[in-house]
């Protein structure tokens, strides 16, 4: 429901392609990246014709060059970026974002259970993501905290705030 309806988006993080392949379905030209191999499962999702607007790069978020687009999709796959290199990936997104391009996405907050458990997991304070938007108009700032199942089926206690956000200005971080 983002003002624009179709572009060029990338989904960082694409896993099997469930927001990638929505995109595509819905006219948006999508570049897909994700660091395991999953070109494949998303690539036969596609009819023919969508195929033509499919890109996958197999990629860790460390090594990333991101070209201009129109909206980012980033589901459960920022807070993997390591930690020391956060900051410089960040700056690459906000800068590869046009204006009034989106950002749709989520962060891990301080409260997760993960929190203590995974050292190579980034987790963020309210403050500080709001902080990353800086230059956005924020449409959706939403904190959720609940006790629920992980990919694997373990119940954990999950701290995230989820983000539908507008670039408002062009400006170098």
């Amino acid at each position: 429901k983002l003002e624009k309806k179709v572009g060029k988006a990338i989904d960082l993080g694409c896993g099997a392609g469930r927001d990638t392949v929505f995109l595509i379905k819905n006219n948006w030209n999508v570049l897909a990246i994700d660091r395991e191999n999953t070109k494949e499962i998303i690539y036969n999702k596609l009819n023919e014709k969508e195929k033509n607007r499919f890109r996958f790069i197999c990629q860790s978020f460390e090594e990333i060059e991101l070209e201009k687009n129109d909206l980012i999709v980033a589901h459960y796959s920022i807070p993997f970026c390591f930690k020391e290199n956060f900051n410089d990936f960040w700056i690459k997104i906000v800068e590869s974002i046009n204006k009034n391009g989106y950002f749709v996405g989520n962060f891990f907050g301080v409260n997760d259970s993960w929190y203590n458990e995974k050292e190579n997991v980034l987790f963020l304070s309210k403050e500080q993501v709001l902080k990353l938007f800086e230059s956005f108009q924020l449409l959706k700032f939403q904190e959720v905290e609940k006790n629920e199942k992980t990919g694997l089926g373990q119940i954990k206690h999950w701290h995230t705030f989820e983000i539908i956000a507008k670039k408002n200005i062009e400006k170098n971080i």
